[in-house]
């Protein structure tokens, strides 16, 4: 190959191998060994050695131009003992073999989406991780695996989590907003949450300003929704009352069992499959996606399947809506016994209520 064919960001000393199509200097058996793809020339591998082990900061970002490529860069990130992460770019940190640190990134001048630390072979001190979707493991390296789950991530996400670990075991769990902040995602149980509410008593609940008062008493530390108000849902006694609590910040972002983001959701101006229709405008969507829909011509609510495109009988009414589903949020937060709350929706008739409440 001609030098005319080399890569800007490849020096003069390495030479190419044709048949990984790769440009190298150095080797194994080398105390720095440094590996470029062709054409790109992006670094693949910048690694160095002690008596013949990783020793030191080490640049690894598996990238490819074809697919044949991808096994061997597979394999040679194995061979080299690399670990596994959430991203193929990583900086990761040796001692005479042995791995003590690794930071994954979306490339080598990227913040860091993951850092570890180990010891002995075991996760061993700070892990820093930017929270985000996962397919199985979020690291492996010889035998060593971390779950997310173990970090019980509540909802909604946190952007960032710092967590402590000794010899393998978690010991603490910090999160944090975007902008650095501590949040305080502490459980607090509820000793009155309206276990000896009846069902005469449910007429008039927002209206009364009970729904207001309970949520504000049951999530005071929660971001407030933040919708326009909505005419087609003030059309309604009930709807005129949700909508003034909409608008004056009291609907509380929960978002583990159900949310207000499709709060006026116009279904006929949006063209709603299955349900495009005047008469439904949306309030509120359950943690599966489906939608609760208020009917203006009768008050009660139907709760819309998305897939099939299709409403089915929900609520009643708003009152019964929001009295069943702030509850439903809480005892997913187990902030409530799931049985005694599943008991009270089953005497008050409220059978949307308790069949959400076994899905969470």
């Amino acid at each position: 190959m001609t030098t005319d064919l080399r890569p800007k960001s490849v020096p003069p000393e390495a030479t190419f191998d044709a048949d990984a199509n790769l440009w190298r200097d150095g080797g194994p058996n080398d105390s720095r060994e440094r590996l470029w793809i062709h054409p790109s020339g992006l670094l693949l591998l910048d690694a160095t050695r002690k008596d013949g082990k990783l020793d030191g900061e080490i640049k690894w970002s598996l990238g490819i131009h074809q697919m044949s490529e991808h096994a061997p860069r597979v394999a040679l990130q194995e061979a080299l003992g690399l670990p596994k992460g959430p991203n193929t770019t990583m900086i990761a940190t040796f001692a005479d073999g042995a791995l003590v640190q690794v930071c994954f990134r979306p490339g080598f001048d990227f913040p860091d989406t993951l850092r570890v630390e180990l010891r002995d072979g075991v996760i061993d001190g700070a892990v820093e991780w930017v929270v985000g979707p996962v397919q199985g493991a979020l690291f492996e390296h010889a035998g060593t695996t971390l779950l997310p789950k173990v970090f019980k991530i509540p909802k909604p996400w946190p952007h960032r989590v710092t967590a402590v670990f000794a010899k393998g075991k978690l010991k603490s769990t910090t999160y944090f907003s975007k902008d650095g902040t501590t949040l305080d995602v502490s459980k607090t149980a509820l000793t009155a949450w309206g276990e000896d509410a009846e069902a005469s008593t449910l007429a008039g609940y927002i209206e009364r300003g009970d729904f207001a008062a309970d949520a504000a008493r049951f999530f005071p530390k929660a971001p407030r929704v933040s919708k326009p108000g909505s005419e087609k849902v003030r059309a309604v006694p009930a709807g005129r009352a949700l909508d003034d609590v909409v608008l004056g910040g009291g609907v509380p972002s929960m978002t583990l069992a159900f949310d207000f983001d499709s709060y006026g959701f116009d279904c006929k101006k949006e063209e709603l499959y299955g349900a495009a229709d005047d008469k439904y405008v949306g309030i509120a969507s359950d943690g599966s996606g489906e939608m609760f829909l208020l009917d203006v011509t009768t008050g009660a609510v139907v709760r819309y399947a998305h897939e099939e495109g299709t409403v089915a009988p929900a609520f009643t009414s708003l009152d019964h809506l929001a009295f069943a589903l702030l509850r439903v949020e809480a005892a997913a937060k187990k902030m409530i016994p799931k049985a005694k709350l599943s008991a009270l929706f089953k005497r008050l008739g409220l059978t949307m209520a308790d069949a959400l409440l076994k899905e969470y």
